[in-house]
C-alpha cells in the first residue's frame, strides 16, 4: 500500500512497476479492469485490474496530464477528450477521455504508452537483434554516408523510427542535421552524442483561442534557411511531402524520412498522393518527376508473424527498393534490390543501377559490396524484437 501511494504521488501510479521495467515496450490501458503490457520479446500479457473504477482511472489521467505538461494547455476534459504527450524519457503517451460519468469519446478511459527501448544500438546492434543480416551493414552504411535520400517505410509499430535513428547514426558528426517532427520529439538526435550539430524542430498545436499553430510544412520550409547538410522528417503523413522533397533535392547530403505503408510496393504511390494533396494544381508528370529525381531508396521494415502457430511478431527489414529515375511510360522506375528468398532470408536479388553505382564509386566505396550475390551469402540472423 505504501509503495502504491508513493507511486500515485510521483505520477506513475499502478503503472510504475511496468514503466520501471526496461523490457516493457507498450502499455495499453483498456479501462480500470484491463491493462495489456507488451514486452520487447513480443510477449503480450493482460495484468488485470489496476484501478478500482473508471472515475479513479480518469483522475489518474488528469493528474498525469498536469504533471507532464506543467501547464493548463495539456488538459483532458470534455472540450479536449484526447491528448498526446511525451514523457521525459521520450515515451509517447496517448490519453482518451471516456466512461459513463464523462462526456468523452470512448466507453471507458483509455491510455496507451509506447516506449522506445532500443537507443544508440548502431546498425550492428540492429543486425544482432535480427532486423537484417550482418552482410547488409556495410551497404546500408555506404548508402547513408554517400548522401542518398532514403525513405523508411513500414506499418505502425514496425520500428521505423528506430531504424531511421540508427541509419542516421552513420552520418558524419561534422554534418548539420535538421530534424522536423510532429508534436513529439521521437528521434531525439540532440540527446545522441553521435550528432553534436542536430537542431530539432517540432510542430505546435493552436492554443485555446485557435491561434499559434505551427505545421510540419511550415517547419520544413524553415529548414531551408537553417543551413542544413541534411533534413530529416520524422514522418510523412500529409502535405509536407512536397516541401520535404523540394528541400531534399537542394540539400548537400540528401534527406531521410519515414512513411506509413504495409508493403514496399505502395510507398511511392502513397508519396505521390501526399504530394498531390499539397498542390492540387501540380500535374501528374511533375509529381512523379520530382519523386524520381529526389528519392533514391526505400527501406521497408515489417512485423513478421507466424500466424499458423500464433507466434508473436518480430521486426525485420523485408525489402529495399531502388528508385531508378523516371519510368518509360510515366511514373517512377523502381527495382527491388534486396528481398526475401523462398527461405525467408533477406538477400540481394538485383544489382544497383549504374547511376547509383557511379555515385558510390565517386564517394570512395567498394562497389563490389553491391554485387548481386554479396548480401545473399549470409543467412538472416534469428529475428528478435526491437523498437
Amino acid at each position: 500500500m505504501r509503495a502504491r501511494v508513493v507511486a500515485e504521488l510521483t505520477g506513475a501510479g499502478p503503472l510504475e512497476p511496468y514503466l520501471s521495467d526496461p523490457s516493457v515496450e507498450e502499455i495499453d490501458v483498456n479501462g480500470p479492469a484491463s491493462t495489456w503490457v507488451t514486452y520487447t520479446d513480443g510477449r503480450k500479457v493482460d495484468v488485470g485490474r489496476l484501478w478500482g473504477s473508471s472515475a479513479e482511472l480518469t483522475a489518474f489521467q488528469k493528474r498525469l496530464a498536469l504533471k507532464m505538461t506543467r501547464t493548463g494547455e495539456g488538459r483532458l476534459d470534455t472540450s479536449s477528450p484526447m491528448l498526446t504527450l511525451q514523457a521525459d524519457d521520450g515515451a509517447r503517451v496517448v490519453m482518451v477521455l471516456g466512461g459513463p460519468d464523462e462526456h468523452g469519446i470512448s466507453t471507458a478511459p483509455r491510455l496507451a504508452i509506447r516506449r522506445f527501448v532500443v537507443r544508440h544500438a548502431g546498425l550492428a546492434g540492429l543486425a544482432d537483434l535480427g532486423l537484417f543480416p550482418h552482410a547488409l551493414i556495410e551497404p546500408l552504411r555506404a548508402i547513408v554516408r554517400c548522401g542518398f535520400t532514403v525513405l523508411v517505410s513500414g506499418p505502425p509499430g514496425a520500428g521505423k523510427t528506430t531504424l531511421l535513428t540508427e541509419l542516421l547514426g552513420e552520418v558524419s558528426p561534422l554534418e548539420r542535421i535538421i530534424t522536423v517532427e510532429k508534436n513529439l520529439l521521437e528521434l531525439r538526435l540532440e540527446d545522441d552524442p553521435r550528432h553534436p550539430d542536430a537542431p530539432a524542430l517540432f510542430t505546435r498545436r493552436s492554443n485555446a483561442e485557435g491561434e499559434g499553430e505551427i505545421t510540419t510544412r511550415q517547419l520544413v520550409e524553415l529548414t531551408r534557411r537553417l543551413n542544413p547538410d541534411r533534413v530529416v522528417v520524422g514522418e510523412l503523413v500529409e502535405d509536407e511531402a512536397l516541401d520535404m522533397l523540394d528541400v531534399a533535392s537542394m540539400c548537400k547530403r540528401g534527406s531521410l524520412a519515414t512513411i506509413h505503408a504495409h508493403t514496399a510496393d505502395i510507398v511511392l504511390s502513397r508519396l505521390a498522393y501526399y504530394v498531390s494533396k499539397s498542390n492540387t494544381n501540380l500535374p501528374e508528370f511533375a509529381v512523379w518527376s520530382l519523386i524520381a529525381q529526389t528519392v533514391d531508396f526505400v527501406v521497408h521494415i515489417d512485423l513478421v508473424r507466424n500466424a499458423a502457430e500464433d507466434q508473436s511478431p518480430v521486426r525485420r527489414v523485408t525489402s529495399i527498393v531502388e528508385v531508378g529515375g523516371p519510368g518509360e511510360a510515366g511514373g517512377v522506375a523502381s527495382t527491388e534490390v534486396w528481398g526475401l528468398d523462398r527461405a525467408g532470408r533477406l538477400v540481394q536479388v538485383a544489382p544497383l543501377s549504374p547511376r547509383h553505382v557511379a555515385r558510390l564509386r565517386l564517394a570512395g566505396y567498394d562497389t563490389t559490396l553491391f554485387a548481386a550475390d554479396a548480401a545473399g551469402a549470409e543467412l538472416g540472423a534469428p529475428a528478435r524484437a526491437a523498437t
